[in-house]
């Protein structure tokens, strides 16, 4: 059988005479582009579309026949294989020499021709210009993902000319969108193409704004990472452009639902958490331990750009958690989250260590193994553990690991099992053919009885002794990292246990047995070393804690009043223009005592005059004083909170008033509450405003001049566009806030 050669001569000979009745949605790029095909073929499927669909991605998860399938459900093996066969006998009577994928293709076809399906979704192999899949000349609309570098050996070592590959699969007057996420080098080498060739850009604005706001997609993106967002509207975009190309009707409340329906079941392979009985026990079980019944993380991240959208989802997702149940003792994560075990397979050539540099942290514990050969793909080879496991200890020196050569993914669990934090993650990740053995090896081993039935009995007295047997080859490599208890509660005192460790070295056949004595002290003195500073940062986030409840207390003081204070402070005021009244009243008098009556008259109203001088000239000076400590120069040196002024029309200041207590309340001005979790803090450092305010006050209908109303409406500050004197006394007030400040 052929290696890969790229070309598309072989699949021409292959399918010569064969037409393609059905429009596709051929979706190419790097990372991302099977999550689209799983959106869409699941979009396209649903039978409000009433469509016969189907759809081939690559490469299989566990068996060949299993990358193909009808209205999202596999095609049997013996249909798959008739077929293959046909293709096969054809490549060897007339000397194609073609290769398992173009085999492949040839076969999806051709069962999409015999179904009779009207819409197929068709995922690239590889690049794009050359592979096998740009037979097609039926796009009804084409999706390039994002791109990023792999298979620079084929397509070439920059992003241009690696996105000049995927650009191959644009046609003329054939509708196409790009990732918008895409480096800006890489979208214009497409589009500069697409429009050499006469292709349609389309984007997501093609959606309609009640898209948008429908609740489904609303629940489902407040539950998605920005990042994780754009693949299912791609998806979406790429679905209603195929809609209309076969004149069939949409509502976006329909694709809401069916994409929210979507997104809660699960993509094998892609953030999947999956259980596994046979390793951690049953998941619906009770959890004490926090390690029996434990789900782990599984993902097909293979390159870099993977690799950082994973490690975005662990940190976010799976280091910073608390542990424990709800309304129990919860346990908070350490500074810098929990250790992470990684269960990690690659392909041999891969860039390992920069793709490891993305998702290892200090302290994280990593168990290298393999994956079997590849059913159809016997070029593709695993990266040896041993070498896998040095590049991830030359990232992070603290790295624990072991390298695990053979026996499967599931034997590396074992192990996995008691090297790990018991309230950290496990991910298993670095190839999807690791994640195929994965599903291959625990497909037998799903079932609900698993753990009671009495036909797995056997299976489970395998894995207890399998589990042993790691358990006893962590004590002997590493002690007991975390106290973790052990399996099944079998005591490491236990008379059989001690009997079967005796010779396990040996029985064993790992390297890692016979690692030098010094090299595994000075590992273990990292990991305690390690342990030693997440117990003190955990001492530095209590004192820090408590600074911040000391300083919170503190600017309580400089807050506002409550209304009954206020009262309280017009009560004050109002005596104090008593007194003063009074004061001039007494002078008035002293000045009729002092002489005649008329010099007498003159004289008290000189000194009133005098005093109401005086008054002014007061109020002015402190006006300045004002002015000054608002100015762009004293910001920095003066506290701004002890002065306040309002903003109206185009920002002009209308008032100002020192002093946070005992000013009286002119104008319009900001509504300030004390120990509100909307203040702005921001905003405070900025311009001395604690602007408090309910977001569900700023609904309007999404514009901004709506939001701005109801803004100055609520604060009595007018914000237009950040322009005036805002933006020269604030300059940073836009690059912190920007235009979403007060969006929807």
């Amino acid at each position: 059988m052929a290696r890969i050669q790229p070309g598309l001569e072989r699949i021409s000979q292959l399918l010569r005479g064969v037409q393609f009745p059905w429009q596709s949605i051929h979706v190419a790029g790097t990372n991302g582009k099977g999550t689209i095909c799983h959106y869409v073929s699941s979009l396209i499927s649903k039978k409000r579309s009433r469509v016969k669909s189907g759809a081939f991605t690559s490469p299989h998860l566990i068996d060949r026949w299993d990358c193909i399938s009808i209205n999202n459900t596999p095609v049997d093996e013996s249909v798959f294989r008739k077929i293959e066969q046909h293709y096969l006998d054809l490549n060897l009577r007339e000397g194609i020499n073609a290769s398992p994928f173009e085999i492949l293709t040839a076969t999806a076809f051709t069962i999409f021709n015999e179904e009779s399906v009207g819409l197929a979704v068709v995922e690239v192999g590889m690049g794009g210009k050359l592979d096998a899949t740009n037979i097609l000349n039926n796009q009804a609309v084409c999706v390039i993902a994002k791109i990023a570098r792999d298979h620079e050996g084929f397509l070439g070592n920059t992003l241009n000319e690696i996105a000049l590959h995927k650009a191959g699969i644009l046609r003329k007057n054939v509708p196409y969108i790009i990732n918008p996420q895409n480096e800006g080098n890489v979208k214009r080498v497409i589009t500069e193409y697409g429009d050499q060739i006469g292709a349609i850009q389309t984007d997501l604005t093609m959606l309609p704004r009640s898209f948008y706001t429908r609740r489904c997609w609303q629940r489902m993106s407040s539950q998605m990472r920005p990042m994780q967002q754009l693949n299912p509207l791609l998806a979406t975009v790429a679905t209603v452009t195929a809609y209309q190309s076969l004149n069939l009707r949409f509502t976006p409340t329909a694709l809401n639902e069916d994409l929210y329906n979507i997104s809660k079941a699960v993509n094998p392979g892609r953030l999947e958490v999956a259980k596994v009985p046979p390793v951690f026990g049953d998941p619906n079980g009770k959890n004490n331990t926090l390690v029996k019944g434990r789900r782990i993380l599984v993902d097909g991240a293979h390159n870099p750009d993977a690799a950082k959208l994973l490690a975005d989802h662990v940190n976010s997702n799976q280091r910073k958690v608390k542990r424990g149940k709800k309304g129990e003792n919860t346990i908070k994560p350490p500074r810098n989250g929990w250790p992470v075990m990684w269960v990690l397979a690659m392909t041999e050539g891969k860039d390992a260590e920069q793709y490891l540099s993305i998702l290892l942290q200090p302290g994280d514990s990593v168990i290298t193994t393999t994956f079997g050969p590849v059913d159809g793909m016997p070029w593709v080879k695993p990266m040896d553990p041993k070498k896998l496991l040095k590049i991830a200890q030359s990232v992070h020196p603290s790295i624990t690991g072991m390298a695990m050569p053979r026996d499967g993914v599931l034997r590396a669990l074992c192990a996995a099992k008691f090297l790990a934090d018991p309230k950290g993650p496990i991910v298993l990740t670095g190839s999807l053919y690791l994640v195929g053995d994965f599903h291959r090896e625990l497909r037998p081993r799903r079932a609900q009885d698993y753990m009671r039935a009495p036909e797995y009995e056997d299976d489970r007295k395998m894995f207890k002794a399998m589990l042993q047997t790691e358990e006893k080859r962590v004590r002997a490599l590493f002690g007991n990292p975390y106290s973790q208890p052990s399996y099944s509660g079998v005591s490491t005192h236990d008379s059989t246990f001690e009997e079967e460790s005796v010779d396990s070295a040996t029985s064993l056949d790992f390297e890692q047995v016979h690692v030098e004595s010094e090299q595994q002290d000075q590992r273990q003195l990292e990991r305690e070393r390690w342990s030693n500073m997440q117990a003190e940062l955990a001492t530095i986030d209590d004192t820090l804690d408590a600074i911040a409840e000391e300083e919170l207390s503190v600017l309580k003081k400089w807050a506002p009043q409550n209304d009954d204070t206020k009262s309280v402070q017009k009560e004050e005021a109002k005596k104090g223009e008593e007194g003063n009244k009074k004061n001039i009243v007494e002078k008035r008098e002293m000045g009729e005592e002092g002489g005649e009556h008329g010099k007498e008259q003159n004289g008290s109203n000189d000194i009133e005059e005098t005093d109401e001088r005086d008054i002014l000239t007061t109020q002015n000076e402190q006006s300045k004083q004002a002015e000054s400590v608002h100015s762009p120069e004293m910001l920095d040196e003066k506290k701004p909170s002890t002065t306040l002024t309002t903003y109206k029309g185009d920002g002009e200041p209308v008032t100002k008033h020192e002093g946070l207590t005992d000013r009286p309340k002119v104008g319009n001005e900001p509504k300030i509450e004390p120990n509100q979790e909307t203040a702005n803090e921001g905003l405070k450092e900025d311009t001395g405003y604690e602007i408090r305010m309910e977001r569900s006050k700023f609904k309007g209908d999404g514009s901004r001049d709506a939001l701005s109303s109801l803004f100055e409406e609520e604060t009595g500050v007018t914000i237009r566009k950040h322009t005036g004197y805002i933006k020269k006394t604030f300059p940073n007030f836009r690059d912190r806030f920007g235009d979403k400040t007060y969006s929807r």
